[in-house]
């Protein structure tokens, strides 16, 4: 009897493994499972609700590995976050990762920590897709070279991702450009969710095989060229070092978008004066760009950073009326900068307010950082 049965289980496993080489599909799904699971996918976007992204999936199954037993640390400080999305594709878990390397979870508000060389490779990675992802930073000067008059061109919005043909008329100091067609007239005006308006978006200059960095208005204005465009006039794109039509110094809004479009709007923030910072706020606040606004204020308290947000978000519009004229001793570590301003804030005018920049740095040789903001 026992042989008998010892003899069944014998059979039993050689048909099972008759089977199992006999049948590869059983070992080949186990193997496409075990290979999503050790996938991620990098995305770089320049903003977290932005459309238009640019990504690779990276199997590795030590970073993969990495993310799920990181451990995770609180911080009293907001984060130095960079474009770069890191998603786990197995439960399609999506972290920002840190200039350091490491990564955030803006779900818990927790740094998961990562091995220095898996950090390391990550950057890397991050670093060639922005390459793709952003513009040439070039100059007025060798835009207009690149860009001449009657050229044919196309605009690629950053966020959006919306892209449409136009054709650069005029302009001295800046491209006056109108759209080609109807059709690009109305994605234009779909970028600008159907309505026409002087706000400043950050765009991609498609031409002869090249894509440079740029600022559009949304407002048809001037002189027409292009009959049954469907668009009364023309609008501006500027470049780096542009100015307006009325003004000889650069408009802030516009060079701090083509500074966006070409990806290095963190390092400007890093270099920048107290005084510039201040500024930079103001605008992010009127051009109601969240992450332009986080990216001035990392660093901050999270109790203040959070008091602070729920401020400016209340905001619908502010100018600037006066401004500080000089900046601190270079060899300063703290400064204050006092900018009047006038805002709206929930259909109520405001038009003589005092906003107060509190800023330090570690170092002369370390970036500014703000610490404070007050409004009265």
């Amino acid at each position: 009897m026992h042989r008998f049965f010892y003899r069944l289980v014998a059979i039993l496993l050689v048909m099972l493994v008759f089977n199992c080489a006999a049948d590869p599909w059983h070992s080949a799904s186990a193997a496409k499972i075990q290979s999503h699971n050790n996938q991620i996918t990098l995305v770089v976007r320049s903003s977290p609700e932005a459309a238009f992204d640019n990504r690779i999936v990276i199997s590795n199954n030590e970073i993969a590995e990495a993310i799920r037993s990181a451990k995770k640390e609180d911080s009293a400080f907001t984060p130095s976050l960079t474009d770069t999305y890191v998603i786990l594709q197995e439960t399609q878990t999506a972290y920002r990762l840190e200039l350091a390397g490491n990564l955030w979870s803006e779900s818990e508000s927790k740094r998961l920590v990562l091995p220095a060389q898996l950090s390391a490779r990550l950057r890397r990675e991050a670093e060639s897709l922005r390459n793709r992802h952003y513009g040439e930073y070039v100059t007025w000067e060798k835009a207009e070279k690149i860009a001449p008059r009657k050229s044919i061109f196309a605009l690629q919005d950053l966020e959006t991702g919306l892209t449409f043909r136009v054709q650069r008329r005029a302009g001295s100091r800046h491209a006056d450009v109108q759209p080609l067609t109807k059709e690009d007239t109305k994605i234009m005006k779909q970028i600008y969710e159907d309505h026409w308006s002087w706000k400043r978006r950050a765009v991609l200059v498609h031409i002869n095989g090249r894509k440079l960095a740029a600022s559009m208005n949304g407002m048809p204005h001037g002189g027409d060229g292009i009959p049954g465009n469907g668009f009364s006039g023309h609008f501006c794109v500027h470049f780096q070092g542009s100015t307006t039509h009325r003004s000889t110094s650069p408009d802030m809004a516009h060079q701090l978008l083509v500074r966006k479009a070409a990806g290095n709007q963190k390092a400007f923030f890093d270099n920048a004066s107290p005084l510039l910072l201040a500024q930079s706020i103001i605008e992010a606040i009127n051009l109601k760009d969240s992450e332009m606004f986080r990216s001035i204020t990392e660093g901050m308290e999270q109790d203040k950073y959070m008091r602070i947000t729920s401020k400016m978000n209340s905001i619908d519009a502010i100018r600037m009326l006066t401004t500080s004229k000089t900046d601190p001793d270079e060899n300063l570590l703290d400064a204050a900068v006092e900018l009047k301003a006038a805002f709206r804030e929930k259909e109520r005018a405001r038009p003589h307010s005092s906003f107060q920049f509190i800023f330090s740095r570690l170092s002369p040789y370390s970036p500014w950082r703000i610490e404070d903001l007050f409004i009265t």
